[in-house]
């Protein structure tokens, strides 16, 4: 699988090293078979999701979790550069629907409707809402369907309940 990642602004000075040749550019040649998803480069570049603002694959505002095929062009930009795409993740959006339910409904509404890059996961909806790992290990189901990892990647019209931890004894 041949891909091609456009590293911008801190990333771009950060992985310098990694560039085509070395100099003042931004473009990294990947081969492999490993590379299914964005998060996979991200791994293999050693990037951290708290580092990035935006993921492009082709020009389309992507989530982490978007499934790359041979070819694909990935832009990869910086949160210092986040005003920069204020308005692009209303244009290429996916829409799913995110239930909170019990003690979790203090960090957003028991149902709505919410709009998030193509590739997005459970991790994700979990920060927009601002959940905190204090709540403990959450239940997610998709489509009435757990999922046991935060990592599930969600697609357009989706249907995602969040449940805290149930204790008892």
């Amino acid at each position: 699988m041949d891909l091609t990642i456009k590293l911008y602004g801190s990333l771009k000075e950060k992985y310098r090293a990694l560039a085509s040749n070395g100099e003042n550019n931004n473009t990294i040649k990947i081969n492999g078979k490993k590379n299914h998803r964005v998060s996979d480069i991200l791994d293999k570049l050693g990037i951290s999701e708290s580092e990035i603002s935006h993921i492009f694959v082709n020009s389309r505002y992507s989530g982490i979790g978007k499934e790359i095929k041979d070819g694909d062009r990935i832009g990869i930009f910086p949160k210092n550069m986040a005003i920069m795409f204020a308005e692009i993740p209303k244009i290429s959006a996916i829409y799913i629907t995110v239930k909170l339910f019990a003690t979790l409904r203090k960090y957003g509404p028991s149902r709505s409707v919410v709009d998030v890059p193509e590739g997005s996961t459970i991790k994700s909806i979990v920060k927009k809402y601002n959940i905190p790992k204090k709540e403990g290990k959450l239940i997610t189901l998709i489509n009435g369907q757990p999922c046991h990892e935060n990592d599930c990647v969600l697609h357009d019209g989706d249907l995602v309940a969040i449940f805290p931890p149930i204790g008892g004894g």
